[in-house]
């Protein structure tokens, strides 16, 4: 036991060293932008150092994952929700603005390092927010909940809510109340797919793979590598139905689930 606990507080310093940098990018980021670049940085600069950041802090949170043993759901297997995982990429590629690009009502405008530092940032976010909210906190939400017959589902709709509510802050970047309302309705459904993911495949690397791609094909605009409209009616009936069907199969899937998220739990 002295063993395995010197083993697990060996990542709290890389932990601390990483969170330190982290913190360090975020002040350069709010002064660079205005020394460098008055107020107005490019996508690029914008996109870096997102990624730098939201990279650090995945190297922190993987850290206290395997500080606080759940190093299991680090491992990448899919054993046991393989079909989870199809809907759920399903729903990732609706998400995708394929009808507007080609209709040329949105208009792909990053150049080629603008686009690597996307889809890195859209990467780094993935890892990020499942390591943080899939990885640690919906684990240590299951491992507390005295009813192990509804352990999962529980776990699963709790750590939604914090995932949607971390969301509700965007308000205070300047996102309107509309704007920030629905976000916080879309991830927490987001956040229930994704800890089904997790409860039925027991890693974050299928969510994580879901997670960006969601976010490469549905943050375009937001991120400045493209503009003009994202949803038209024919692309929003077309993620509504898949959303419906991929969600009816998940709920299905979460309750019907007799496998516990920790083998020895």
């Amino acid at each position: 036991m002295e063993n395995d606990n010197r083993k697990r507080r060996k990542f709290l310093v890389p932990a601390i060293i990483a969170y330190v940098l982290c913190i360090g990018l975020i002040v350069f980021e709010t002064l660079g932008k205005d020394m460098l670049y008055g107020g107005v940085p490019p996508v690029a600069f914008t996109l870096g150092v997102g990624a730098g950041e939201r990279l650090l802090l995945s190297a922190a949170f993987i850290c206290i994952s395997a500080y606080a043993g759940y190093t299991s759901l680090l491992r990448p297997h899919i054993r046991g929700g393989i079909i989870a995982f199809i809907v759920s990429v399903a729903v990732a590629l609706a998400n995708f603005p394929f009808l507007t690009l080609y209709t040329g009502e949105l208009v792909y405008t990053a150049n080629a390092g603008e686009s690597a530092l996307y889809l890195l940032n859209c990467i780094a976010i993935g890892i990020f927010e499942e390591v943080a909210f899939r990885g640690i906190l919906l684990p240590l939400i299951y491992l507390y909940i005295p009813n192990r017959k509804h352990a999962g589902v529980l776990s699963i709709l709790l750590s939604a809510v914090a995932f949607a509510l971390l969301h509700a802050f965007n308000i205070l970047t300047g996102a309107s109340v509309t704007a920030t309302l629905l976000q916080v309705g879309y991830t927490f459904l987001t956040g229930c797919m994704f800890g089904v993911l997790t409860l039925l495949t027991r890693s974050v690397v299928p969510c994580i793979i879901v997670h960006a791609l969601y976010d490469i094909g549905g943050t375009m605009v937001a991120s400045g590598v493209a503009a003009g409209a994202h949803w038209v009616t024919p692309s929003a009936i077309v993620m509504a139905v898949v959303s419906v069907i991929a969600g009816a199969y998940l709920t299905f899937a979460a309750f019907r689930n007799k496998k516990p998220l920790f083998p020895d739990a």
